[in-house]
């Protein structure tokens, strides 16, 4: 089922707002602050958290970790 949002004017532009509540789950599972998004526009609009690549790395050393 798709989750549907507003789309709502900002000064000149136009943005679409995120619950706080999806940026802190995903925050707190990779454990740093989200501070950019990746948007990819192909038919569907796709948006990413970007988080740094260390973070990355620790959460995948932790998944090992748990096997």
């Amino acid at each position: 089922m798709p989750i549907i949002r507003k789309i709502i004017e900002v000064g000149g532009s136009k943005a679409v707002t995120l619950p706080k509540s999806w940026l802190d789950y995903f925050e707190k599972y990779e454990g740093v602050k989200i501070e950019q998004v990746a948007i990819e526009i192909n038919g569907n609009l796709t948006i990413k958290p970007i988080f740094p690549k260390e973070a990355n790395k620790k959460q995948k050393i932790g998944e090992e970790a748990e096997k």
